[in-house]
């Protein structure tokens, strides 16, 4: 029987106040899947590509979806994908449930508590997660991949991990250069405030500010860089494992970007932008891995004594603490299991080793 590759489409979106980092975690999962000779094409609503271009320029597929049950299929594609990956907020059950219409399986990730799914695998990268969180709330026989060692990261992060590692194992001076990243779209123009808290509070240091090409703040920082020598501006950069390796502290967004300062053992303050970020974020806050912001409401007043805090002695020790977080592989974890779970259901596999 002629061999013909798996074709997964993936489901999920960006808007200017949610971010764009359900599609760049995807993106990852994409990229691996890829280089398993799979068909990977997005599925997103209007607009997606233009918050995030990392996905326009990524060379996949980007189809218009509307609405959470809409799947459409590339020209040339099955009738149905093997698979679906779904990365979306405001989906439900029922709404997978939609989906085997077309796709063979139906791949959730979730990072919000408390709602049901219908699919064959689950996917919850969260701090402190665990399967038995979805018992009675997934199908019987769905595999459930719960920890941050799931976290759909960039390999870039994984690659720079012992170097990064052995450079803050070096590190004995106060912080010298700071990395800021707030997400691509910089939910409430949060960066400009918090470029010019860290540049009044550490007076020695660099700061370098990340952020996209349609952030509120860049105006704005374009100017407070024009005559701040010390602040230097990244626009929708694509090397950013090899920023934060060169970064001796960073102040960013919890969620997945959290992780990806985890591999890489950055010490961090991290500011939970939205509710979704609250659990894990403060999980990781007390176990030791980062400092944390609970809300953007208190950045003014706890940024600069949690900077206050951050000396050599205590970087030490979030980066010792973060680093054995995550190593960076979750996106060849997830798929792998992803790919079992559709050779599993292809007749040409079925009876094959």
């Amino acid at each position: 029987m002629t061999h013909t590759p798996p074709h997964i489409m993936i489901r999920a979106d960006a808007f200017a106040d949610l971010g764009g980092g359900h599609i760049m975690r995807c993106l990852s999962l994409a990229r691996w899947l890829a280089a398993q000779d799979c068909r990977v094409a997005f599925a997103c609503a209007p607009g997606s590509a233009d918050l995030v271009p990392a996905l326009a320029r990524s060379g996949f597929a980007v189809l218009d979806a509307h609405g959470n049950r809409d799947l459409p299929l590339p020209d040339g594609w099955p009738a149905r994908a093997d698979a679906v990956f779904v990365d979306l907020y405001s989906s439900d059950a029922s709404d997978e449930v939609a989906l085997r219409a077309r796709a063979g399986a139906v791949v959730a990730i979730e990072d919000l508590d408390g709602r049901h799914h219908n699919c064959d695998l689950l996917v919850d990268p969260g701090a402190g997660r665990s399967a038995d969180l979805y018992r009675g709330r997934v199908p019987p026989d769905c595999r459930v991949l719960a920890g941050p060692g799931f976290a759909l990261l960039r390999d870039e992060f994984a690659a720079a991990r012992a170097d990064s590692l052995a450079r803050r194992a070096r590190q004995i001076a106060p912080p010298r250069h700071v990395l800021v990243s707030m997400g691509l779209t910089d939910i409430g123009g949060i960066s400009e405030r918090i470029a010019r808290l860290v540049v009044n509070a550490l007076p020695d240091a660099t700061v370098e500010i990340i952020l996209g090409p349609r952030a509120p703040s860049l105006p704005a920082l374009r100017t407070l860089a024009a005559s701040q020598p010390r602040l230097e501006l990244g626009i929708d950069v694509d090397d950013m494992a090899r920023r934060m390796s060169q970064a001796d502290i960073a102040i960013g967004a919890g969620g997945g970007t959290a992780l990806e300062r985890c591999v890489l053992g950055l010490p961090s303050v991290a500011i939970i932008l939205a509710a979704n970020q609250r659990p894990a974020t403060l999980y990781l806050a007390r176990t030791g891995a980062l400092l944390a912001i609970d809300t953007i409401d208190a950045v003014e007043n706890e940024l600069p004594g949690l900077l206050a805090r951050m000396t050599p002695e205590r970087c030490a020790a979030l980066s010792k603490t973060a680093a054995s977080v995550c190593d960076g592989k979750g996106a060849e974890r997830v798929g792998r299991a992803l790919l079992e779970l559709v050779n599993g259901n292809r007749p040409e596999t079925r009876n094959h080793d």
